[in-house]
């Protein structure tokens, strides 16, 4: 059986075919495609680009049609704009997100061109608006109009899927997160924490196989004006990234980087864990509202980070969020003694949260999604689906790498290097590990596409920029030539696994660079690049059967240099999504400042 789930619209919208005939995983995010960091068009241009065939059903991450104080979601955002957006987009090729802020002169103009070229195209959305307006505000009434809207895509695209099934957000978060862990045999618990998912921001789940049981859930109330006033740990962080002067549900990660630098004033800090309260009995997570409103104004936020300095400001919201996870799950380990425990959700991408989780609570066995964001509840609305109709998935815990995007023959990447003039092509054929690790330890900074692309916010070696974590420059010269990051902020490093007791004092193989471990202090000033300020690493831990390739290039650093480690960044310009397809490759070479690129054993350099 072929399903496919989806997050079809909205930030982070991405698809994901399940194959459970073939034993087979695809995955893509819609950013990928468009090139549009966090592009919220939807899954059409996924659709467009891939020749998908013969699916049976299709799953959406979203469950609740209810509208709760402001303009549905459904209504005023996926149904009215999709479709012209798409057909303007035609007349203009956005690299940026900045690119799709065009003024409203010129997209009249666009329009007025695309009414001469697509004259049904623009009827459609006109009429959708005006049918947007005589829905009713109602469950059923919503539900039916997605439902129709989907099928609606999908046969553009001369796909018809026999069904269409909405599932839960925190449900398909946690789904993917249990049965890609190495635990989907077990009993594990599986804990969502996000900004709103489905009108909750944390779900928890007790899974054993192909079941599983809801056992607790925090609702993010909604109160005020605007999309900010939902009550949730996912929203509190946000709001202080905003007051830093930072793009919220973008640029939580600084906040969690300049954490580090500081220290927590305690008396704000207070102030926010008294507005937070466990209930032991129903598992969830809530607030006392009148005491929680202050953080949820920013020129309040904005005022305490001017008295208190930005490190110290930033330290108050990393502080209160470690502490509250940790003081939930230890109630919840009281109830449930089960050792394996699996993260997912957006907020599970901070780091340092899941360290303190490992060190602080009795979870020995933690799992965190490579694809912990919103991207990911397509992974788990498929598995759901699967699960649901019987057919036999266990094959994916043999998935331990979410390499699930596409490749690229030999042959493939030739025809493009080839048009391609500024660039100098050398064939390494099988031995481009090798030279590549020769390279980075004489300090040159390198690019690698191979194999299949990572599905998730992470570069697991497949579509990496690598360097020297040896050297005190590489940090400077990838942030200010390509990656554009305040200097602040760490990398992370690939590390071979029989280095793993060697260089951390206390860790357990984690794979995907979702989870910090705290670096022995005699190799710290010898891999200045791979440790944060407070002397914590984001790893990789990489073993052969993982990615044999990507294993002898470290291996061969190791005997380089002495350490099986590497500087390992998503490949990317600043700005840009990770790239995709060999084009995107050189593209991205020839723009940055990068002395090597790595194209399945072709050695790339500029003329």
């Amino acid at each position: 059986m072929r399903i496919v789930g989806t997050k079809f619209y909205g930030h982070e919208s991405a698809l994901c075919l399940l194959d459970t005939k073939q034993k087979t995983v695809f995955a893509m995010s819609t950013e990928r495609v468009t090139r549009i960091k966090h592009d919220s068009i939807g899954i059409s241009p996924i659709l467009q680009a891939y020749d998908f065939k013969d699916i049976d059903c299709v799953t959406h991450s979203m469950a609740d049609f209810e509208n709760k104080g402001r303009d549905n979601e459904l209504r005023g955002k996926m149904t009215c704009n999709k479709d012209l957006e798409l057909l303007i987009r035609s007349f203009y090729n956005p690299l940026y997100i900045k690119d799709l802020n065009i003024s409203k002169k010129t997209r009249k103009i666009i329009i007025l061109k695309s009414i001469i070229s697509n004259f049904p195209g623009v009827c459609n959305y006109y009429f959708i608006r005006v049918k947007r307006a005589l829905i009713q505000e109602n469950s059923l009434n919503n539900k039916i109009t997605l439902t129709k809207y989907i099928r609606k895509t999908f046969n553009k695209f001369s796909l018809f899927p026999k069904e269409i099934e909405f599932i839960d957000h925190h449900l398909c978060h946690a789904c993917a997160a249990y049965f890609l862990s190495p635990y989907s045999s077990e009993k594990a618990l599986s804990l969502t924490i996000d900004g709103k998912g489905d009108g909750f921001f944390s779900k928890l789940y007790l899974f054993n196989g192909n079941d599983h049981e809801l056992i607790g859930e925090s609702l993010a109330s909604f109160f005020g004006d605007g999309d900010h006033c939902y009550l949730s740990i996912g929203h509190i962080y946000q709001n202080f990234t905003e007051a830093m002067g930072l793009r919220a549900n973008n640029d939580e990660g600084k906040v969690e980087a300049l954490a580090a630098f500081g220290s927590a004033d305690q008396n704000l800090l207070n102030q926010l864990k008294d507005a937070t309260f466990i209930d032991e009995k129903s598992l969830s997570i809530n607030f006392d509202i009148n005491k929680i409103k202050p953080f949820y104004d920013i020129n309040f936020l904005k005022s305490k980070r001017s008295i208190i300095g930005d490190e110290n400001f930033c330290s108050v919201v990393q502080n209160y969020l470690e502490d509250t996870v940790v003081d939930y799950l230890n109630l919840v380990y009281e109830k449930y003694p089960i050792k394996n425990l699996c993260l997912s959700g957006g907020v599970a991408a901070n780091i340092i949260m899941s360290l303190n989780i490992y060190e602080k609570t009795n979870f020995n066995n933690i799992y965190v999604l490579p694809p912990m964001g919103d991207e990911g509840t397509a992974l788990g609305g498929a598995i759901l689906k699967a699960t649901q109709l019987n057919k036999d998935i266990s094959w994916l815990k043999d998935c331990v790498m979410p390499y699930f995007g596409d490749e690229y023959s030999r042959e493939q990447v030739k025809t493009a290097l080839d048009t391609f003039d500024s660039i100098i092509v050398e064939d390494q054929n099988a031995n481009w590990p090798e030279e590549a690790a020769k390279s980075v330890a004489e300090g040159k900074i390198c690019s690698l596409f191979h194999g299949r692309m990572e599905f998730g916010p992470r570069a697991l070696g497949n579509r990496s920029i690598i360097g020297s974590p040896m050297m005190e420059d590489t940090r400077q010269r990838i942030n200010s030539t390509v990656k554009r990051r305040p200097s602040y902020q760490p990398f992370c490093p690939s590390i071979l696994e029989e280095e793993r007791e060697r260089l951390f004092k206390n860790s357990f193989s984690h794979k995907h660079m979702a989870i910090a471990f705290r670096m022995r202090q005699e190799f710290v000033n010898d891999l200045p690049c791979a440790v944060h300020v407070d002397g914590t690493a984001r790893p990789q831990f990489v073993k052969e059967q993982d990615n044999p390739d990507y294993y002898r290039y470290l291996k061969e650093l190791k005997y380089i240099t002495g350490y099986g480690v590497s500087l390992n960044t998503s490949f990317n310009l600043h700005g840009r999504t990770i790239v995709r397809t060999p084009k995107d490759a050189v593209v991205d070479f020839i723009d940055c400042n990068l002395d090597e690129l790595y194209i399945e054993g072709y050695k790339v350099t500029r003329k």
